[in-house]
């Protein structure tokens, strides 16, 4: 029994070599995906955040069009506020799209707002970058992306009506 028992004693040694890799790979994995969640509900509220601004300063005059170069200028100064000296690694792109004629007020455009996040995330656990990294994988970064479409907010003044059919009240 006792040369039974001799032979058994570096057992346990040899099996949490070949089964704790796998497991500390499992966990980090596991605590990745939890980081990586974090920041895609981020861009996601900066992406919502940043088309609402664009969509409030985007006409200054009620029948104007969306002037991109506000807009942009608009969602970059409040990156630098929201993400401090981070705000360089993230990229913002705003597009401005219209979706239609108002048919009461020929004059007025619908537009909408696109506005687009890519925030780096930086992976925090060895021997996840190879199958969660994006390209190039040796940078231990995966991009996410978040995308918001956002009406613009016009203002319809009395003015516009001039040239146009009046509306009747049902009258």
């Amino acid at each position: 029994m006792t040369i039974f028992h001799r032979r058994c004693e570096g057992q346990i040694t040899v099996e949490l070599i070949l089964i704790l890799p796998v497991l500390m790979l499992m966990v980090f994995f596991v605590l990745e995906y939890g980081n990586i969640a974090y920041h895609t509900i981020l861009a996601n509220h900066a992406s919502y955040e940043f088309a609402r601004i664009g969509a409030l300063v985007a006409s200054t005059k009620p029948s104007d069009r969306a002037s991109k170069s506000r807009i942009t200028s608009s969602i970059n100064a409040a990156k630098q506020k929201v993400f401090g000296s981070e705000a360089q690694r993230i990229t913002v792109q705003a597009t401005v799209q219209t979706t239609g004629q108002d048919v009461m007020y020929r004059r007025h455009r619908h537009e909408d707002v696109i506005v687009t996040v890519t925030y780096p995330v930086r992976l925090a656990f060895p021997g996840t970058s190879w199958l969660l990294a994006s390209e190039p994988k040796r940078d231990g970064i995966r991009r996410v992306k978040a995308t918001t479409r956002m009406p613009v907010e016009k203002t319809y003044a009395s003015s516009d009506t001039k040239g146009s059919s009046r509306m009747s009240l049902g009258k």
